[in-house]
């Protein structure tokens, strides 16, 4: 059966990873020709699966990274059939670890074709078929500097003319542990990764430099290793499948939300926060909006859902009073969320304040976030579990950053640490949504495009994790998995509309999400009727042979990675 999730390691962990292999009987040089064996198996993938008599040009750095590009040209030409030129940037005579410098001497030695210095390589690069990126590893960061940048920016060139790209572990100047990648930093078709998933490469911007992702495994003592230290992890399909419910299911059963939002202008917000709890699952929704507009929402909402009017003020907010007029809460299985289109002011906040002191189960967004822009650190004082569900100029008014570009370019950091400060579970919304627990596990969610960056879409998502959470037993899983679900309908809502979904596509999409993802669970992958590639960021070819859980995985463009090599764990 697959894995619920896939063990994300920083780089310190996956160096830890490489010595615990090694303590437990494993050698370096076993290591370096088992990612070799996977580098050279994902060359030929990324070549459409034929490599036979095509051109292969690997530029090599004098680290361990550039140990296996050595390794894997000799068995590209051995084992393959591929014309294969090693650019060994930095010369053949430069200081290496052991291993790299047997592999280097072996392969000069079967005269293998050998290129030293970054001259020419415009050239070189030009008649390849595959280029390889063998210059950097994961202990490196910033921008590639000396031989290896000129060798990146030429990358940079080839690829930007068409040539295809592979990266050897993670695309030089791409950090394996916060996603930041340097403007000079290689721009891969496919990336093969060995041991583990370095955090990063699913992280924006380096997603985008990434490609399609492959993971080749060290064996199985790594594999514990992973399993053991990942504090962070993503969820595959089958991870992120819905529970059955019970036969016996009544509407109570499955969750009662409580929607407290909406003001004169935005009443939409209300609806698409109390759509997405509905479609998700919920079942029982109930809206408290202010009385002006109470009609306007119950117009725009499904039959089932129950709305309520709240005292309002004169233009249409939310008065003071309202914290008395609310309906009862949830209890039991049940939610609240608040904040979407409910506005500013002194109403607002002191309605979000007591529900902060009365819910069992809270989803705050939007404005129910900024009214805590002068004091974040009341979000501390909650009675239950609290979720909060900030965009990054949000994450900055609670307390994540100076500004919205500097609370993302720091979230890696910052959003762990603010959850378990506040005791908060934390939405960090963007590319690669962070869902950070305040015991310190994080997801991040691999999935997600254009179709999501359209109005409404956050008040979606604020009504499915509503949902997801009324019953749950571990809260922050089933907010990732929320968030899961919402982006996988984001992609079959904006699947043939070029990633142009809107927050209603989404709607309609959700309730198909979640019926593929559990019959996908239930027959062990994931909707198998549909067999287009994993690809993230346009990789150039599928990868057969995989197992066919993962194959079946695949189909909702959904992974970014593929198991393809754990199965066989060849050298």
């Amino acid at each position: 059966m697959p894995s619920a999730a896939v063990p994300l390691l920083d780089a310190d962990q996956a160096r830890a990873g490489d010595e615990a292999a090694v303590a437990a009987g494993d050698t370096w040089v076993g290591l370096m020709e088992r990612a070799a064996g996977h580098l050279a198996r994902g060359v030929v993938a990324a070549a459409g699966g034929r490599i036979s008599g095509r051109r292969v040009v690997l530029l090599v750095g004098k680290g361990n990274n550039g140990g296996d590009g050595w390794a894997a040209a000799r068995r590209l030409a051995r084992e393959h059939g591929a014309h294969c030129t090693v650019v060994a940037v930095d010369g053949v005579d430069t200081p290496a670890s052991e291993e790299a410098a047997a592999n280097r001497a072996t392969w000069i030695e079967v005269g293998g074709r050998t290129v030293e210095g970054t001259d020419h390589l415009d050239d070189l690069l030009s008649d390849a078929d595959v280029a390889v990126d063998c210059l950097l590893g994961t202990g490196s960061s910033g921008a590639p500097r000396g031989a290896a940048g000129e060798a990146a920016e030429a990358l940079r060139r080839a690829h930007g003319l068409g040539t295809v790209v592979v990266a050897c572990d993670l695309p030089s100047g791409v950090s394996a542990d916060d996603g930041s990648a340097a403007p000079t930093a290689v721009v891969a078709d496919v990336t093969v990764t060995f041991g583990a998933v370095k955090r990063g490469l699913l992280l924006h911007p380096a997603a985008v430099h990434t490609g399609r992702l492959l993971l080749g495994s060290l064996g199985p003592t790594y594999d514990r290793h992973a399993r053991r230290t990942a504090r962070w992890s993503a969820l595959t399909p089958q991870g992120a499948a819905p529970e059955t419910l019970p036969a016996a299911a009544d509407k109570r059963a499955r969750g009662a939300v409580l929607a407290v939002a909406g003001a004169a202008g935005t009443t939409g917000a209300a609806a698409l926060a109390a759509e997405g709890a509905l479609r998700s699952g919920a079942g029982l929704v109930t809206v408290a909006t202010p009385e002006r507009v109470r009609g306007e929402v119950a117009a725009r909402v499904d039959a089932g859902v129950m709305v309520r009017g709240l005292p309002e003020t004169v233009d249409g907010g939310v008065h003071d009073d309202a914290v008395h007029a609310l309906p009862p809460l949830p209890t039991g299985a049940g939610a609240v969320l608040a904040g979407p289109g409910l506005g500013t002011g002194a109403g607002v906040a002191a309605l979000v304040a007591a529900l902060r002191h009365r819910a069992s189960r809270l989803v705050l967004d939007a404005d129910a976030l900024n009214v805590h822009r002068d004091e974040p650190a009341s979000l501390a004082d909650h009675l239950g579990a609290l979720v909060l569900t900030p965009h990054e100029r949000e994450l900055a008014r609670i307390g994540g950053g100076s500004d919205g570009p500097d609370a993302f370019a720091h979230r890696v950091e910052r959003v762990p640490e603010l959850a378990e400060r506040l005791r908060v579970t934390i939405v960090a919304k963007g590319p690669g949504t962070l869902v950070a627990a305040p015991d310190g596990r994080v997801w991040v969610t691999p999935i997600g495009g254009p179709e999501l960056g359209s109005g409404g879409t956050g008040d979606v998502l604020t009504g499915v994790i509503a949902t997801a959470i009324a019953a749950a037993d571990d809260l922050p899983l089933a907010v990732a998995r929320a968030v899961w679900w919402h982006a996988a309908a984001g992609l079959r809502a904006g699947r043939d509309r070029a990633g142009r979904a809107t927050a209603t596509d989404l709607l309609a999409a959700l309730p198909q999400v979640l019926g593929g993802l559990r019959r996908g669970s239930e027959d062990g992958g994931a909707e198998p009727s549909r067999r287009t590639p994993a690809v993230s960021g346009g990789g150039p070819a599928t990868l057969g042979g995989g197992p066919a859980a993962v194959q079946r995985a695949a189909a909702w463009g959904a992974m970014p990675w593929e198991g393809w090599a754990r199965r066989e764990g060849k050298r």
